[in-house]
């Protein structure tokens, strides 16, 4: 053998010892927690309590409380509850583009701010809390209820995209208790 093949060997027989010692550090996100329990039961447990949101947020909030309880029990069993879910929202709509022969905004990007608090279900123990945010837009239209239609499906997406950052980040949170 040649020196040349001699360092290309030892070089994929580094890589290879490398990628075997870090693979034992990865554990899959889906598999058993850390307490046994498969993460499918451990998310069905967190109750999503109705919450009265203004009138401004209430379709957005109704979509949001929805979407959270499809994401985290999403078939629907009835397990025993041990977290609670507690959300704020926030919304916010801009219009960049406005058509300069009619003075109308032609698109709207609808801005979505949650900031969510995962507690024990007696409220004493914060399990964890963050922010997550998204947006959505749509184009308007000279019809009216195309223009309503178009702002409920963006409000549907922004309640989507919001609940599965939540579900992502409670995932990674609860895999490790």
């Amino acid at each position: 053998m040649s020196s040349l093949n001699l360092k290309i060997l030892a070089r994929v027989a580094v890589v290879a010892g490398l990628s075997l010692g870090l693979s034992a550090c990865l554990r899959p996100l889906y598999g058993p927690t850390a307490s046994g329990q498969s993460l499918q039961t451990v998310l069905a447990s967190i109750d999503v309590p109705e919450v009265q949101w203004p009138p401004a947020l209430a379709n957005t909030g109704h979509y949001l409380r929805s979407e959270m309880i499809y994401a985290l029990n999403g078939s629907g069993s009835d397990t025993p509850k041990r977290y609670a879910l507690k959300m704020t929202l926030a919304q916010s709509q801009s219009s960049p583009v406005i058509d300069t022969q009619i003075g109308a905004p032609s698109s709207v990007i609808l801005g979505g701010t949650l900031t969510y608090t995962l507690t024990s279900l007696d409220g004493k123990t914060v399990v964890t809390q963050g922010v997550a945010t998204s947006s959505a837009s749509f184009d308007r239209f000279p019809q009216r209820f195309a223009n309503i239609r178009a702002n409920r499906d963006a409000e549907i997406k922004l309640a989507k995209d919001l609940a599965l950052q939540v579900r992502t980040r409670l995932s990674a949170v609860l895999a490790n208790s």
